[in-house]
């Protein structure tokens, strides 16, 4: 499995695997343009995934795509860097905003109960900011080139080791992309639970409402 700031539930999980898979298959088309340069196809993917696309070759995000897919269901723990989850933040937006507006075109009960389908969930609204607060540790993979370049020194301290090649966009050293087996405290503690912020009358994830009724204690302050 991979590593969050939070350990995933199900849900969340589910949504990981069918994000991964659908970005990696979309890319993998642009990446099949006619185009004998493949100028459109890297501009397409840009517009489509645009923080991800500065320092990520096509060809590059669908093998790191496919590697963390490949691992999403093993019992192990794997370390993300700044790299992977800068692409995951695209991959999850692109997906989010892609089933949501699926959902939200068909005009009766029975499209919009097929079209909300991800296995084995049915979620009507993947709300994205909220994914993102509860997973993601932070999102200084997304700095600008000028803010970094003006930190004082002492505060870039802070950063994780990746922050400011992507903010310069560079391209990942293929060692930096390699996942590697994470080592924590408790790893009995970390491992995909059942759906902790989705529950049988959920229409949207993470539903917090569903959360604190059931008790839930490590939603993001």
């Amino acid at each position: 499995m991979l590593r969050f700031a939070n350990a995933p539930d199900a849900v969340f999980q589910a949504i990981l695997r069918e994000g991964l898979s659908f970005a990696g298959d979309i890319i993998s088309d642009m990446r099949s343009d006619p185009d004998p340069n493949g100028a459109l196809s890297k501009e397409t993917f840009i517009e489509s995934f645009p923080a991800a696309g500065r320092v990520f070759p096509p060809r590059l995000a669908v093998l790191t795509l496919r590697d963390m897919l490949l691992r999403l269901d093993r019992p192990e723990i794997y370390y993300l860097n700044d790299y992977h989850y800068l692409l995951l933040f695209d991959v999850l937006n692109f997906f989010t905003e892609i089933h949501n507006d699926g959902v939200s075109m068909e005009r009766n009960k029975r499209g919009r109960k097929e079209a909300s389908f991800v296995d084995p969930f049915f979620i009507e609204t993947i709300d994205f900011d909220k994914i993102v607060d509860l997973y993601f540790f932070d999102t200084d993979f997304l700095t600008s080139p000028e803010v970094m370049l003006n930190l004082p020194s002492w505060f870039k301290e802070s950063y994780n080791p990746e922050a400011f090649a992507l903010s310069q966009g560079m391209l990942p050293h293929p060692e930096e992309l390699a996942l590697k087996v994470d080592t924590i405290e408790d790893p009995r503690y970390y491992k995909v639970t059942p759906p902790r912020y989705f529950g049988p009358r959920s229409k949207a994830y993470p539903d917090y409402a569903y959360f604190k009724k059931t008790g839930g204690f490590d939603r993001p302050s």
